[in-house]
Order: C-alpha cells, then structure tokens, then sequence
C-alpha cells in the first residue's frame, strides 16, 4: 500500500496537533518508516530526519518547521 505525500504530511499534522512531542513523533516515524510500501524519495527523507530527532535535543526540529513541511507534504499533488 503506498503512503503518499499528502498522508505524510497529515499524518504530521495530526502528531503536531496533539501536542510538540519531538521523542513521540520520532517513534511514530520510525514505525511509519518501517512500514512496508511506496512512498516517494521526499517522504523517505522526511521519515529519516523526523526519527533523528530521538537522538536527542540537538536533532529536535522545531514546531514551526515541522508544521511547514506538512503544510508542504499536504499541498502535493
């Protein structure tokens, strides 16, 4: 099943509005990366980057650009 941009960016969305958790929605990530299926070359990136942000404080993305990159996935055609 393919995991498409515009899903990326709401499933994002729906983490972020639950509240800024950087730890919670890395692992949501990285499950999601696990996941079999297609999904394009951005959103694989996307799902790389977002489960760094486990590491540790310094690889935390802020709110204001996590929700910028889904408004961007949401926007995809």
């Amino acid at each position: 099943m393919a995991y498409s941009d515009h899903e990326f960016g709401q499933d994002l969305l729906a983490q972020l509005d639950a509240g800024y958790d950087p730890v919670r929605i890395a692992r949501r990530a990285y499950g999601r990366f696990l996941e079999p299926g297609e999904r394009s070359d951005s959103v694989h990136e996307a799902l790389i980057d977002l489960s760094t942000m486990e590491e540790g404080e310094e690889f935390h993305i802020p709110e204001e650009e996590l929700r910028a990159t889904a408004d961007r996935f949401i926007a995809s055609p």
